[in-house]
């Protein structure tokens, strides 16, 4: 690959969550391109296209125009977390969860739940985290591995604060870390470790076409997939091939590449009109108070937090097919049954969605049309009751090439 990403090796056995079982039994949902999704049953997936057979009809689509595959009969496991203990990123953005991690500075070994046992390069890793995560330490380590560091992170649990010493990792067994700090070598129990956190930099799988996702929270990405007989067989890197049966496989995700959340970029314009004095600037992937967005009981990593009333204006230059995303009154304020505001969204000249939308109503999908337009414009305007609670949350805000 051409970040230097590759898998060193797969060893068969625990493999059985890499083996796509197709059968009567799994129907699975294509979402597409355009915003349709089709239900059949996979009887053949190749390099260009997957096949689904329903009703005695046979329907061919390209995999260019596929967004995901699930297998909406893999719910995940009660016990998914059972023998869980580690959960390793990797430098393209795959995540898996597992247990029995050991690296000698230039392989790291890792016991895959779904995966069964994975070797990857020492330099591919750019975390492990030793402990499970709560409600305490979940935001706090995301903050971590947020930001860059010239060093690596030995990353402390104290109390309910996160904290840690700056140094070199040079390698780990399941009992202790090897760490250089201060200009010395030491020994470190790992048992009074929280994590590690490598300076190395992500590198996003740019020769990823698919993530293959399970049910057990792992998202591996992987160079290309297809069917053979009753097994998928999925490429990793150049010779670098796993077959594998579908129990523990929830989606596969053809996006990769296609589609770009609204959080990661700038508008080209902005415009406030408070109603009396104070500004409330739109925020990314948080609430003004630094909160995860929330609509009703569910919380959201992505999308726009907009009070009214607020301007954006995003430059598309006609590369975007659609806009899709999910909206409604953050639920900090619709809980006590604030928040009323007139969404207006505009590709050019055209109205796409126009509406109100109050503390009362559920949360509200978008798919709107994009194709040829130059400009997305949106528009939080204020509706009834002042500006009181006017938080819109727009989540999972994205453009589809």
């Amino acid at each position: 690959m051409s970040h230097g990403f590759n898998f060193v090796r797969f060893v068969a056995g625990s493999c059985a969550a890499w083996c796509l079982f197709v059968s009567s039994a799994f129907a699975v949902d294509v979402a597409t391109m355009d915003g349709k999704t089709v239900t059949g049953e996979l009887s053949d997936l190749a390099s260009e296209q997957l096949v689904l057979e329903s009703g005695g009809n046979v329907n061919a689509i390209s995999l260019d125009r596929v967004m995901t595959v699930s297998w909406p009969e893999n719910k995940p496991k009660p016990d998914a977390d059972a023998g869980v203990s580690q959960q390793i990123r990797l430098t393209d953005g795959s995540r898996l969860r597992g247990s029995q991690a050991t690296g000698d500075g230039l392989t790291v070994s890792f016991a895959s739940s779904s995966f069964g046992t994975i070797s990857v390069p020492f330099r591919n890793v750019k975390s492990l985290l030793l402990k499970p995560l709560d409600d305490v330490t979940r935001e706090p380590w995301q903050e971590l591995l947020s930001k860059s560091a010239a060093d690596d992170r030995l990353v402390i649990r104290k109390g309910d604060v996160l904290d840690f010493l700056p140094g070199v990792v040079t390698e780990y067994s399941e009992s202790e870390i090897s760490f250089l700090y201060d200009g010395s070598e030491i020994d470190v129990p790992i048992a009074k470790v929280f994590g590690i956190i490598h300076a190395v930099a992500m590198q996003p799988g740019t020769q990823a076409r698919c993530a293959v996702e399970t049910v057990t929270d792992e998202r591996l990405l992987v160079q290309s997939v297809s069917l053979q007989g009753q097994e998928l067989v999925a490429s990793t890197g150049p010779q670098q091939q796993i077959r594998c049966s579908t129990a523990s496989i929830s989606r596969l995700d053809f996006s990769l590449g296609r589609i770009v959340y609204l959080s990661d970029l700038t508008p080209e314009g902005t415009e406030y009109t408070p109603f009396f004095d104070t500004i409330w600037e739109y925020q990314r992937d948080r609430t003004a108070d630094g909160k995860q967005l929330q609509l009703g009981r569910e919380k959201f990593a992505r999308g726009l937090w907009i009070h009214s009333k607020t301007e954006l204006t995003y430059r598309l230059a006609g590369e975007y097919t659609r806009m899709q995303a999910l909206m409604g009154i953050d639920h900090g304020v619709a809980a006590a049954g604030h928040g009323d505001v007139d969404v207006i969204i505009r590709g050019d000249d055209e109205v796409l969605y126009q509406g109100n939308v109050n503390a009362r109503m559920d949360p509200i999908p978008l798919d709107l049309p994009l194709s040829g337009k130059r400009f997305l414009y949106i528009t939080v305007d204020f509706g009834k009751g002042l500006d009181i609670g006017d938080h819109l949350d727009l989540v999972d805000a994205r453009l589809l090439k």
